[in-house]
């Protein structure tokens, strides 16, 4: 694949991926203003998106099909460039999925029985979230893309699965931390 080509591919991937994000937070947004939503439904309807995009995952298998021409064409381009890691990687994904949504589904049970009447947000707070949220996926996809595309051959990939998921793993645990204690500042500067 030509450079500007790939560049291309690579600057539309990342333009829908937040479009994908931004999307369903606004409606969130809008959901949250109108209707009185609370934590059990929302750790049941996230437990129901992701149980079915991890089914379909492993439904779909190895297919590179999309509904979104860019994501196909991605898809094609990162199985040829990383071979066996690139079914790896996205098993693994699949295997995540299943396990968050598990984990929001018991979330979603242990708070069904919940005194709290409904989901309140401050809006600044979670722009604050939503923000860094963003920022860490587009970092990731970023040292993703650098990784494949700088890579020359498949043995280049051996153990990067496993190695992505590490430094995943980390990297939400020091997000969660700094989270905690930007919730937990800004709760006690409230009071």
């Amino acid at each position: 694949m030509e450079p500007k080509e790939l560049g291309n591919m690579r600057l539309k991937q990342l333009t829908i991926s937040n479009v994908l994000i931004v999307i369903p937070i606004i409606i969130f947004f809008i959901l949250i203003s109108v209707f009185t939503i609370t934590f059990a439904h929302i750790f049941f309807v996230l437990g129901v998106i992701l149980l079915i995009q991890g089914v379909l995952g492993f439904i779909k298998g190895d297919s590179t099909r999309s509904i979104i021409p860019t994501f196909e064409k991605v898809a094609i381009y990162e199985k040829q460039k990383m071979g066996n890691e690139w079914y790896k990687q996205r098993k693994v994904g699949y295997v995540w999925q299943l396990i968050l949504s598990s984990l929001l589904f018991l979330q979603s049970y242990l708070n069904q029985d919940s005194t709290d009447n409904g989901f309140q947000i401050e809006f600044m707070f979670m722009f604050i979230i939503t923000f860094f949220i963003l920022v860490m996926i587009n970092i990731s996809l970023v040292i993703h893309f650098r990784k494949v595309d700088h890579a020359t051959k498949e043995l280049d990939f051996k153990g990067y699965t496993w190695k992505s998921n590490l430094i995943a793993i980390a990297v939400g645990v020091v997000f969660a931390l700094v989270m905690f204690v930007i919730a937990l500042s800004y709760i006690i500067s409230g009071m």
